[in-house]
């Protein structure tokens, strides 16, 4: 049996890479479903920097954004928004993604319809329940968000991660102990073809 050390070598490298890579990627999922985790903490008023998530529960949007995706909001000052705005506001125990319509000045209030809706919002927003503008929707995402703001679900998360970072660990001991089986060989190989030479 004779081992081809350029195609060793390039296997090796690609291994190498792929691990890197997974390292990375588990590293990275760490630090989002922390940093996502951290936001969404059990008071709703919770940000970091003044953005906060909130996931879609209702078609009121589409097809502007759908339901279940995540919208990252931004706080902002009241007298930066304009009719256009889409805006996440709290209304009695509901928190509500819908676009200004009309600014009452007088009032300091907010007029809001949904882009799906035929009729504006009943009730006019109090700058007061104003969490900020939406600057960024990030599709499909919003039920896994759910999902991990519960304790089961992130436990399970947790625990897949450190399941793929034990597997990646184990394939690691088998790669090295494949190659000090393979030095062994080759060390072998190069005392037989001494003591031949000699």
């Amino acid at each position: 049996m004779e081992y081809d050390v350029e195609k060793i070598s390039h296997k090796i490298k690609n291994k190498k890479r792929t691990k890197k890579i997974i390292k990375f990627v588990i590293l990275i999922s760490l630090i989002i479903l922390f940093i996502v985790n951290l936001i969404l903490s059990i008071e709703e008023k919770t940000h970091i920097f003044g953005i906060y998530m909130f996931n879609i529960v209702s078609e009121s949007m589409e097809p502007t954004f759908y339901k279940d995706d995540l919208a990252i909001v931004k706080s902002c000052n009241i007298e930066e928004l304009k009719v256009g705005d889409i805006i996440t506001f709290r209304q009695e125990d509901r928190i509500i993604s819908h676009r200004i319509s009309k600014i009452e000045k007088e009032s300091e209030e907010f007029i809001t319809k949904g882009d799906n809706n035929e009729v504006e919002d009943v009730e006019p927003v109090d700058e007061q329940n104003i969490y900020g503008k939406v600057e960024w929707i990030i599709p499909k995402i919003g039920k896994f968000v759910n999902y991990i703001q519960n304790v089961r679900g992130f436990m399970n998360v947790c625990i897949l991660i450190v399941i793929i970072c034990i597997l990646v660990n184990f394939r690691d001991n088998k790669i090295n102990n494949r190659k000090i089986k393979r030095k062994k060989y080759e060390i072998k190989k190069l005392r037989d073809n001494y003591k031949i030479e000699g």
